[in-house]
């Protein structure tokens, strides 16, 4: 899973908010339910003070102290509830509960004779915190009383600690099972967008014109398939355009250039022509042979580009290796080269014979020549998972580290690596990348200037039944191969011509 995918990220956010809102909500219950156990005691202590001065103090005068504190004690009990009570005439203590301890009665503080209203405050006792309320009254006789009535605040603190540690133990276990069931749950949503994904990496790689799959949601999705698909359109009719361009411009080009060279190459063998003239229609011969090696690869490209996935069967890619490299040996040898051979017969893949070993003999070729005298050059073919590898070494002059990214690029050339001197067209490398495309496989390149520079192929293998097939057909040739071809190329074929040396790989 990755950390930056759309899916965590949506997860996150989702979960921030979730733990943002449950956060407020918890904060906003706690507050709620305190405000309610408060104002809920409030409310008792006034009504239960009030009570108290119009069923008993107002009567005290008449009817004595000690009828007032039977009273009291019989009506409120004071010592079973938990309520503290006390009375007092003129600053002088006319009535307390038995559970009223002195040490806390300096706490209440006594009201002023200015006092009017009752009014609430929070005390600390020896039996914890109270919440004391105290009114002021006065009689019709001019005498001040103070009724003060104070409640433990034990059991509401002990029901708010209770929620908080509640929700603090809570809020963690939603927000894990919201951020997992939200990731499991986005499969859903976000499934149209994975098969979007998996059908836009085949696009282009198996059949011509295939297209992404238009998802019926009638929402935002719908319109990206649709906008993607009408965007591929684009984008191949651009892609034929320039393929049928170079065809068409390789088709022109063949017909002028074999009339030059058919023009030409009679006046070479004129003996009254002069030297500088000769030299300058041997000049034009080459370059006219350079153009007409352009102008085939062009077509080889073009034709690969327009034809897709090629014709395949069962190739034996060490065997085809080890015959292309002796094929190869009088150019190695011409240059003082050791060549080393190093492949598994036992390495099957699923391809067109000719234009496999036009790969190799393209990267043999360039191996050749930016080798300088004496050098080496290492070919291996190996099975590798599912791929048929084949790797081809040298310790030549290798490529810049700058140019590494566009040496499959038509025409391109590396200061050093790719010279117009050394007879390259600037097509061999694309050619490669060309086929080992069009076999659904990969070519990649890697180098060190001044050091040497590696090639290496990756092709599929061949499935168990493949091969089986084809080895049965070596020891008994009833059927057609594709690949039953000879080895060596005819050079009278033009697109042939190209597995020979003169095609100068780039």
């Amino acid at each position: 899973m990755k950390l930056a995918s759309l899916r965590v990220r949506v997860t996150s956010w989702y979960g921030s908010l979730l733990a943002a809102a449950l956060v407020i909500f918890g904060f906003a219950v706690w507050m709620g339910l305190r405000n309610y156990l408060l104002t809920t005691m409030q409310r008792t202590l006034k009504d239960e003070s009030a009570n108290i001065v119009d069923q008993f103090v107002a009567h005290v005068d008449a009817k004595g102290e000690s009828w007032l504190a039977a009273e009291m004690e019989e009506s409120y009990a004071p010592e079973s509830d938990g309520r503290y009570i006390r009375i007092l005439r003129e600053g002088q203590v006319l009535y307390q509960s038995r559970n009223v301890e002195a040490a806390s009665m300096q706490t209440w503080p006594p009201a002023s004779a200015s006092q009017r209203i009752g009014f609430f405050r929070k005390i600390t006792a020896h039996a914890g915190p109270l919440l004391l309320y105290t009114l002021p009254w006065e009689s019709p006789a001019g005498v001040h009383f103070l009724i003060q009535e104070a409640a433990p605040t034990t059991a509401m603190d002990r029901i708010l600690k209770s929620l908080l540690i509640a929700l603090c133990l809570l809020t963690p276990v939603i927000l894990a099972g919201a951020a997992v069931g939200g990731y499991l749950l986005m499969n859903v949503p976000f499934r149209p967008v994975v098969e979007l994904t998996r059908h836009a990496e085949k696009v282009g790689t198996s059949a011509p014109g295939e297209r992404l799959p238009v998802i019926p949601t009638g929402d935002e999705l719908e319109r990206l398939s649709i906008s993607l698909n009408r965007m591929i359109d684009r984008l191949e009719d651009a892609l034929a355009h320039n393929r049928r361009f170079s065809a068409d411009v390789s088709h022109e080009l063949r017909t002028p250039l074999t009339i030059l060279r058919g023009e030409l190459e009679p006046l070479v063998e004129n003996p009254d022509l002069h030297p500088q003239a000769l030299d300058a229609i041997g000049s034009a011969l080459e370059e006219i042979e350079r153009m007409s090696d352009i102008v085939e690869n062009l077509l080889i490209i073009s034709k690969l580009d327009a034809q897709g996935p090629l014709p395949r069967s069962p190739i034996n890619l060490g065997a085809l290796a080890l015959s292309t490299v002796e094929q190869m040996q009088l150019l190695a040898e011409d240059k003082h080269l050791k060549v080393y051979a190093d492949a598994s017969r036992e390495t099957w893949v699923s391809g067109d014979r000719v234009r496999l070993q036009q790969v190799i003999v393209n990267l043999l070729d360039n191996a050749i020549k930016y080798t300088p005298a004496a050098g080496e050059i290492r070919l291996s073919v190996s099975g590798q998972c599912d791929y048929g590898v084949v790797e081809i070494s040298d310790n030549g002059i290798g490529i810049p580290a700058d140019s590494i990214p566009f040496v499959f690029d038509r025409f391109y050339r590396a200061d050093k690596a790719r010279s117009r001197e050394s007879g390259g067209t600037g097509l061999g490398l694309s050619i490669v990348k060309a086929i080992c495309t069009a076999h659904d496989g990969n070519v990649s390149i890697q180098s060190r200037e001044g050091a040497g520079t590696t090639v290496r192929v990756e092709l599929p293998l061949c499935s168990a039944e493949e091969i089986e097939r084809r080895l049965e057909h070596e020891a008994h040739p009833i059927d057609h191969w594709d690949d039953a071809a000879p080895a060596t190329p005819d050079a009278s074929d033009p697109e042939s011509r190209a597995l020979l040396p003169v095609n100068h790989a780039e």
